[in-house]
Formats: structure tokens, C-alpha cells, sequence
């Protein structure tokens, strides 16, 4: 649903609420104020309407439905049944009252339980309208999400296809390799069983949405592995993983792009500006922080398609319940993952 769309919708839902709803209060009141009081009173009181409307469907339902804070939600929904009874009360029966010296309440309704639970249901009722409008946008979001998504993953599964030697060719020619160095070069045939295993993973956990935790963190460390070995084991990083995990997933291969950008960007030969990756478990959530140096005079954005990509796949899976923190400045780019592991 584009922006455009959402506001015609909003326009005609409001175009028809209001309608019904003066078509309503036509039929079944019978009223005694005058005809000015009664427009004045109207504006006033749509506007109360829709101020905890968009208050809600923009606010409130946003930061606590998709991370499913429903004491929250409810005490948001009750603030706000009070905040429009007080105002209505403050508008109609104070301030204009002021002005034109009528009252919209008799006196014995305007006590305040009474006058309460006489707005509570108007309130109510555009809070649940608001509720479900917000659902349903949050529904049409996702689903269109979720196709983009399936549609590029087929694309880069076929570009994959057509770039790729058969796998299975891969795996056996590195098996084999590693047999016949196994005797003579231990070192280089530990190498090749290494590039092995990661080869078999990236090709078959890419088909999965989840991986084991344990998993990932083998793929990363052979990774960092093979990367020292490339270059004699020269490179200035820090390291720090969590030694034991249970059976805790996670999305699969999110966190190498954090390290393959920390080691395509990052200064990785200076003592005193090492790398540092830092991995750890905190309850149910895993945090990730990587630091690196890079030269000042190298293009570093954010916005890079791969952290694009990366921010989206995290919002389809776990909507606003994730943080993603990226400082980019004098040199020195942090980035910081906390994620509820699954």
C-alpha cells in the first residue's frame, strides 16, 4: 500500500464515518441548542476524534502490538478513553460554555462517572476502529514484503544456479584434496576441510530461514580462519564468542555480513586500531558488535544496499522487536545487532 493510497482511504473512511455518524445523531436526538452551538460542538468534538485515532493508529498501536506489549497497549487504549473525556469536557462544557452559556450536559449528567462512561463509548469505538485499520494496513505491509522478498531470493537463487559449478562436484573435489593432504600438509588440508564445510553451508542453510546459533558461529569462526591464513595470520583482531550455546536459531547467514564488511572495509593490519567482534547472549536476545578503523578517505555509508537489505529482512521478521545501531565517524565505524534469538 503506497502513501497516496493509505491517505484516499483514510479520506473516504472519514468522509463516510461522518456522514453516518451525523446521520445518526439527525435521527435519534432531539436537540435544543442552537444551530451555531451545535456546529461548533461537532468540529470540536470530531476533532477529539480524530486526534486519539491518529494517536493510536500512529503511536501507540505501532510501538506496542508487533512486539506484543499488550499491558502496555491497554493502558495506552485506557489514557487515552481518559484524555478525550477530559478534553470534550474542558472544550464543550467549559470553554464554550464560556462563549455561548450552554452546556451540552444536563447537570446531573455531568458528574463524573456518568459523564466517563457516556464517552468511553465513543471513544472505544474509534480506538477499535483505529486498532483495526492499523492491523490491516500492518497486514497488507507485510504480505507485500514477504512476496518482494520471495521474489528476489528466487532471482538470486537463479543467478546463483547459473554462476555456480555443481556443489556436490565442489564438495567431493575438496574432500578429496583434503584426504590426499592430510598426511604431507596438515595445516592446508584443514584449510580445505574448512572451505568445505563453510561451501556446504552457505549453499544449504541459504535455503533455510533459521540456523542454529552454534552453527553460525562455526561458519564465522572458520571464516576468520581462513581469512588470517590468507594472510599469515598478520591481521589484528579481537575476538570474542560465547563458548557454549544451546539449541538457540537465529535467521540464517545475518551475521557474516557484518564481519565480511568489517574485513572488506576495515584497517586490519595496525596494532593500535585492531578489529574487534564481539558476540554474546543476554537472556533470549544475541547482541553482535563489530569495530573497525577504515581510511577517512574511503566511501563508507550506511546506506550501502547491504545494510538496506539487511534492515529489511529484520523488519519482516521482527518488525520494531530488534536494534540496529551503525556510528560511522572519524574513521571509526561501529555497528551493533541486538536480536531475540528464536
Amino acid at each position: 500500500m503506497t502513501r497516496k493510497q493509505e491517505i484516499t482511504y483514510h479520506i473516504i473512511f472519514w468522509i463516510l464515518f461522518i456522514a453516518m455518524d451525523q446521520f445518526s445523531n439527525y435521527v435519534l436526538r432531539d436537540y435544543h441548542n442552537p444551530d451555531l452551538w451545535r456546529l461548533i460542538a461537532t468540529l470540536l468534538f470530531t476533532t477529539l476524534e480524530v486526534t486519539i485515532f491518529y494517536t493510536n493508529y500512529a503511536w501507540l498501536a505501532p510501538r506496542t502490538i508487533p512486539q506484543k506489549n499488550w499491558a502496555q497497549f491497554l493502558g495506552g487504549i485506557i489514557a487515552l478513553i481518559f484524555a478525550f473525556a477530559g478534553l470534550r469536557y474542558f472544550l464543550e462544557e467549559i470553554v464554550l460554555f464560556q462563549f455561548t452559556g450552554m452546556h451540552n450536559y444536563t447537570a446531573d449528567s455531568r458528574n463524573f462517572l456518568y459523564y466517563f462512561y457516556d464517552n468511553s463509548y465513543y471513544a472505544l469505538r474509534i480506538l477499535i476502529i483505529s486498532t483495526v485499520l492499523y492491523l490491516i494496513k500492518k497486514l497488507v505491509t507485510t504480505t507485500g514484503q514477504l512476496q518482494e522478498l520471495k521474489i528476489e531470493k528466487k532471482q538470486a537463487q537463479l543467478q546463483n544456479l547459473k554462476s555456480q559449478l555443481s556443489p556436490h562436484f565442489l564438495f567431493n573435489t575438496l574432500n578429496s584434496m583434503y584426504s590426499d593432504l592430510y598426511d604431507t600438509s596438515p595445516k592446508l588440508s584443514e584449510d580445505i576441510l574448512k572451505l568445505s564445510e563453510m561451501l556446504r553451508y552457505v549453499t544449504y542453510e541459504d535455503e533455510n530461514d533459521r540456523v542454529f546459533l552454534k552453527d553460525e558461529i562455526v561458519f564465522l569462526k572458520n571464516y576468520i580462519d581462513l581469512f588470517q591464513r590468507r594472510f599469515d595470520n598478520k591481521l589484528k583482531i579481537t575476538i570474542n564468542f560465547p563458548h557454549a550455546v544451546s539449541n538457540e536459531q537465529i535467521p540464517s547467514l545475518l551475521l557474516i555480513h557484518f564481519v565480511e564488511n568489517a574485513f572488506k572495509h576495515g584497517i586490519l593490519d595496525d596494532p593500535e586500531k585492531p578489529l574487534s567482534i564481539l558476540l554474546k547472549t543476554e537472556g533470549n536476545r544475541l547482541i553482535m558488535k563489530t569495530i573497525n578503523f577504515y581510511k577517512t578517505q574511503t566511501s563508507y555509508e550506511e546506506v550501502g544496499i547491504g545494510y538496506k537489505n539487511i534492515r529489511k529482512r529484520l523488519d519482516l521478521m521482527y518488525g520494531q522487536d530488534y536494534k540496529l545501531n551503525i556510528n560511522n565517524e572519524n574513521g571509526k565505524f561501529e555497528a551493533e545487532l541486538k536480536i531475540p534469538m528464536l
